[in-house]
């Protein structure tokens, strides 16, 4: 099953990643409000968007990898 948003207590079991990285992508604008993080409406938690993460994730250069 293949989730396009999710609960970020959810993703953060998921994919193991902390709250606490999260919240730092947020500050320091890597990832944004309303793009990959999601405030839902009636919901105190909030959400992550799997499709934007992974557009994120596969648009990153690591300076250290080299596809040939």
């Amino acid at each position: 099953m293949s989730l396009d948003v999710m609960p970020i207590s959810a993703y953060c079991q998921t994919t193991g990643e902390s709250e606490e990285a999260i919240n730092k992508r947020i500050q320091r604008k890597i990832w944004r409000m309303g793009v990959h993080v999601l405030k839902v409406d009636g919901v105190r938690e909030r959400w992550i968007d799997t499709e934007e993460v992974n557009r994120w994730a596969r648009s990153s250069k690591d300076p250290l990898y080299r596809a040939e």
